[in-house]
Parts: C-alpha cells; sequence; structure tokens
C-alpha cells in the first residue's frame, strides 16, 4: 500500500529564511498480521524558495507578520494552501532562537501552515540538525573516523561530532559572516563583542578594525585567515586553540573536543566556498559583511590543513525537508499510563542504549547510571532549555535481550537519579520501551516515585524510535489500545 504526503520545511535563521515543498511517498512494509508501519520509500523536491533576509523587528523580536507574508506569497506562487500541507517542520535556528518571541513564532507559523514539527532550536540541536542535512552524518556510516560537521551562518559556528552515525559532541563559536558588518567602502558598521574580546586577548590576533573605521581590504583578509584558522584548530580539539580562544565559545569553552578524520563546512559560509574568493574590501561586502572573505579563508585553508576540511554536499541548504510519518497501535498488556496525562503532541526522542547485563549487580547498576545520566544530560542539552515543553523529551530505551527482575529495579533508579539530576521532578516521565516491559517498568517507578511525580508518568513499548524523531501519544482508545504516530525529520541531499 503506498501514500503520499506534501511536506514543508522552514528554516527561519539570523540571516536567512527559506523553505521547500516536498512530496513524500510512504510505503506499508509491516504485514497483515502485525501492526501497521509505514516508511518513507521515495521523495520528491517539489519546490525550493529564495533565500530571503530573515525579517527582524528591532534586535529583540522577530517580524511575525513579515514572516507569515513571506509562507502566505511562497505558498501561492507554489500553488499550495495551508490545508494541503499534511505534514512538515518549521525550525527557528541561530541568534533567531533566542529572539523573545521565537518560540511563539515556531509554533504560531506551524498553527498557520500545516501540522508541523516545530522547534525553536539551541545551538546542541541545530548543530546537530545541520550536521544530518549536510550528510555528514551519513558519510560517518561509510567510514571509520569521526566526521564533524561546522555549520557557520551569519552568527554562529555549530560543530557536531559523528561516530557511526551517532553524535558524540557538539561545540558553537562565535564565528559568521554577520559578527562584521561592512559598507562597499571597507567602513566597519559593527562588530561583535566576541571577536573584539578575541581580538584584543592575544598578541597572535590581528586587530579587529573599530567600528567606524574603513578598513582596507589585506586587514579584513587577515581577520579572516585568523579567525578560520582558529576555528579549524579549535574544531580539531587542539588544546592551545581551546585554551586561547574562550571568548570564541557560546557557552562554557570546552576542555577537550574529539579530533576529526573530516571536516564538513555547511551553512551559508560553507556555500559560499565553492565560489571565486573577492577580491576587494567592495567585493567582500557585497552582502553587507565579511562571510565571502570568512568562506575565502577556509577554503584557502582546506588544501593545506592536516586534517581534510570540504564544504558539506547540502551547504546553504543543510535543512529539514519535512516529517514522515509511521503510526502504531500498542497494546496495554504491556503499557502503564497515569490518568489524565495523555495525550501528548510533539515529543522529541532521545535514544538510551542500555549495556549488556554484567554479572555483578553492583557493576551493572553503574553502568545503568552512567548510561541514563548520559541520555538524560543529551536530551537537555538539546530540547530542554529551548523548547520548554512538558514532557521537554520522549527517552527511548532500546535493552538488548531479556531484562531480569533485579536489572529492571536497577534501570528504574538509574532513571530516577538521572531525572532527578537534572531537575525534571516536576516533567511527565515518557519513557519508550524497545522490548516488553513498559509496564512492569512503570509499577516499578510508581513505587519509587514521589508526589507529584507518580501522577506524570507514561511507559509505552513495541516502538523503536529513532534519536531526534517526534512523538504523537493520543488518548487511549479503549483501556489496552493507545494510538502514536512517529515522525521523522528528512533531509535533503
Amino acid at each position: 500500500m503506498e501514500h503520499w504526503l506534501t511536506s514543508v520545511g522552514i528554516d527561519i535563521g539570523t540571516s536567512t529564511t527559506k523553505w521547500i515543498l516536498s512530496r513524500l511517498k510512504l510505503t506499508l512494509v509491516s504485514d497483515g498480521s502485525a501492526l501497521p508501519r509505514y516508511e518513507i520509500a521515495d521523495r520528491i523536491l517539489a519546490h525550493v524558495s529564495p533565500i530571503y533576509p530573515t525579517p527582524l523587528s528591532g534586535d529583540e523580536a522577530i517580524d511575525v507578520p513579515a514572516v507569515v507574508a513571506l509562507l502566505d506569497e511562497g505558498y501561492a506562487g507554489a500553488g499550495i494552501v495551508a490545508e494541503q500541507v499534511q505534514t512538515g517542520a518549521v525550525l527557528i535556528t541561530g541568534e533567531t532562537a533566542t529572539k523573545r518571541n521565537a518560540e511563539q513564532l515556531a509554533h504560531g507559523l506551524a498553527r498557520h501552515a500545516g501540522p508541523f514539527v516545530a522547534a525553536a532550536a539551541g545551538a546542541d540541536l541545530e548543530a546537530l540538525l545541520a550536521g544530518k542535512g549536510s550528510g555528514a552524518q551519513r558519510r560517518s556510516l561509510e567510514t571509520d573516523g569521526i566526521v564533524a560537521n561546522v555549520d557557520i551562518g551569519g552568527g554562529t559556528a555549530n560543530a557536531v561530532y559523528f561516530r557511526r552515525g551517532q553524535p558524540v559532541a557538539t561545540a558553537t563559536f562565535h564565528v559568521g559572516g554577520r559578527l562584521v558588518r561592512l559598507e562597499r567602502s571597507g567602513r566597519v558598521r559593527y562588530a561583535a563583542p566576541a571577536l573584539k574580546e578575541w581580538s584584543a586577548g592575544s598578541g597572535d590576533v590581528p586587530p579587529l578594525p573599530p567600528e567606524g573605521s574603513e578598513a582596507s581590504f589585506d586587514a579584513l583578509q587577515r581577520v579572516c585567515r585568523a579567525m578560520s584558522d582558529t576555528l579549524l584548530r579549535c574544531v580539531c580539539g587542539e588544546a592551545a586553540a581551546l585554551a586561547g580562544s574562550k571568548a570564541l565559545f557560546v557557552g562554557q569553552p570546552a576542555a577537550h573536543l574529539p579530533c576529526p578524520a573530516e571536516i564538513w563546512i555547511s551553512g551559508g559560509v560553507g556555500a559560499l566556498m565553492e565560489g571565486p574568493p573577492p577580491a576587494s574590501a567592495a567585493e567582500t561586502a557585497r552582502f553587507g559583511d565579511i562571510g565571502p572573505l570568512l568562506a575565502a579563508g577556509l577554503a584557502e585553508l582546506a588544501g593545506t590543513f592536516a586534517v581534510p576540511v570540504r564544504a558539506a554536499e547540502q551547504s546553504a541548504r543543510a535543512t529539514v525537508i519535512g516529517a514522515g510519518t509511521q503510526t502504531a497501535a500498542l497494546s496495554g498488556a504491556t503499557l502503564y499510563c497515569s490518568p489524565g496525562v495523555l495525550p501528548l503532541r510533539n515529543v522529541p526522542v532521545v535514544v538510551c542504549e542500555w549495556p549488556p547485563e554484567a554479572a555483578d549487580a553492583g557493576t551493572d547498576a553503574g553502568l545503568l547510571a552512567h548510561a541514563a545520566a548520559e541520555a538524560v544530560a543529551r536530551g537537555c542539552a538539546l530540547y530542554g532549555r529551548e523548547q520548554g515543553g512538558d514532557p521537554p523529551f520522549a527517552l527511548g530505551l532500546r535493552a538488548p535481550g531479556y531484562v531480569s527482575y533485579r536489572r529492571l529495579s536497577s534501570i528504574a533508579d538509574a532513571l530516577i537519579a538521572a531525572y532527578a539530576s537534572a531537575k525534571l521532578q516536576e516533567s511527565i516521565l515518557l519513557l519508550v520501551c524497545s522490548n516488553d516491559m513498559a509496564k512492569s517498568l512503570g509499577n516499578r517507578l510508581f513505587g519509587k516515585l514521589g508526589e507529584p511525580w507518580r501522577r506524570k508518568l507514561v511507559c509505552l513499548d513495541q516502538l523503536v524510535p529513532q534519536e531526534g524523531d517526534y512523538l504523537d501519544v493520543g488518548e487511549p482508545l479503549r483501556e489496552d489500545v493507545v494510538p502514536v504516530i512517529v515522525k521523522s525529520l528528512l533531509f535533503g541531499g
């Protein structure tokens, strides 16, 4: 059985806004005796919008009417109306995600444009999405080494490191094209405070031309080369670069980052790497900033750097193209749900892989506690602060083989400790188990949780969502059946 969906992906970034219209073919892959399961068998890119400047209202807010008008105009040009859009994703990224009305816009635009996944993405989530969209995650499945994707836009450079398809680290830097804004004469209209601090903090860094001055092309070139060199050496985990570039880090400076086997550059700056380098301040300032010269500095270094550096397969449009759906009805024989919690919508998934069971009970409990703490911390970094939803994420539990009663009790302890450490005791605890243990785990957790947390517990099983999928969990159809939709973000390339 086949079914086609109309999907839209919208990306509202620091400097630019763009959207993509896709057609997704769903194919039923389960047999008649199993729960219905669909996979994306094909996708057709039906329309690609121009790249628009992101409409802002002053320095603190996004111009919501202007964004809606852009989308309405684009829908009309593509020959569709919002009612025809069946799925998709709205992502607000970069510095735009920090605007005071970012989350309001994300959810309002989702309601206006169609039934979308909506996310005001923080730096870690933005890095992860860009790495998937650029092709770097897929490349890491083809090689033994780590592949780092660095998505450089107007305000930040977001790095994510993939090993065998899984993210193992992220880092974000104050490096981007819009951090120095120029007139065609070379006059500096704006320089970001982080760059000023970085430039003033080391004698090895060329001085940043002061605001209001007319910078020579040579001075701008030296700054961009130094930024490029510092960024790449930090991405490679070079200790001296990390220690000397604390001003460039967004958030807590990293003490250690893994050295990748390959570095991919995506984002608007990545797309400019493949073009001819500017030869003057006027050519540099054709977009009103140093983006073209920063790209030229990276392209120049790519030929000589110790680690291979390349523009990503999908650079400027390393973005979500939509959200596919899979539907399943879950048996209540192994289901646990506190009354009144459901329905839940658009809950992102974080996967927690339990290690094989150790013979010693104490050792096994320690391994489980480490796995739970790592997964919950990753969920908080990706979704907890930026989204503000309840629950902030669902934890997908993967357990190899049979789970003994002893281990089930240790799993419950590990989950309670991890969520308590992350200060999530007031949040809904949504757990999705790959094997038949949800009812037993739910009962065990209920006995250990305090009030009011025990009234916010949902344990499902017979589902294996992937990291970054989104779940819609409906109200029980009857006592033993809960409908679940798994929405998988799809990427260009």
